[in-house]
């Protein structure tokens, strides 16, 4: 990867890590607040975020290798893409069939991150075809990402406080 993007895969890999590290003690205080009917639910969407995370940092590590071809790193890139978009679509449908998800969740939950994997691919493809523009695209993919588990970390530590004050 050239120098030019060095700051960019360095600052959203810090943010990923900062907010993974986070979304540990968020998930160790709500395993005592959290009521058993709700913890499946509320998992289920600490581990989308976790996952859509660690792929923004997985993916800026790997960025910076310095012996990786731009064709290696297209293809890793794209089969991570693949497999997060597999991954993303399940918790998309298992939202779409939820009826108490708000609107908001829906899209930040469920759409944001597979256009995010949907993006993954299409630069893994122009990377690996040697186009420039696979760079910026991949950068939008990642900054979307980061952008949905920002958002939903914010989410979920509103809903498990909302918890802690309906707990007798």
């Amino acid at each position: 990867m050239s120098s030019e993007w060095r700051d960019f895969y360095v600052i959203l890999a810090t943010a990923a890590a900062t907010l993974l590290g986070a979304m540990f003690v968020v998930a160790s205080i709500a395993g005592r607040i959290v009521r058993k009917a709700r913890a499946t639910q509320v998992g289920a969407f600490f581990t989308a975020t976790v996952f859509h995370l660690a792929v923004v940092l997985f993916a800026c590590a790997l960025a910076m290798v310095p012996t990786l071809t731009p064709l290696a790193f297209g293809i890793v890139i794209g089969v991570g893409g693949l497999a997060g978009l597999a991954i993303a679509s399940r918790a998309g449908l298992w939202i779409g069939r939820a009826a108490n998800v708000e609107r908001a969740d829906r899209l930040w939950y469920a759409a944001a991150p597979m256009v995010s994997y949907v993006l993954i691919v299409v630069a893994a493809a122009l990377m690996v075809d040697g186009a420039a523009a696979g760079r910026e695209t991949l950068a939008l993919a990642l900054g979307l990402l980061i952008a949905a588990g920002i958002r939903n970390a914010w989410d979920m530590i509103i809903f498990i406080v909302g918890q802690g004050e309906n707990t007798p």
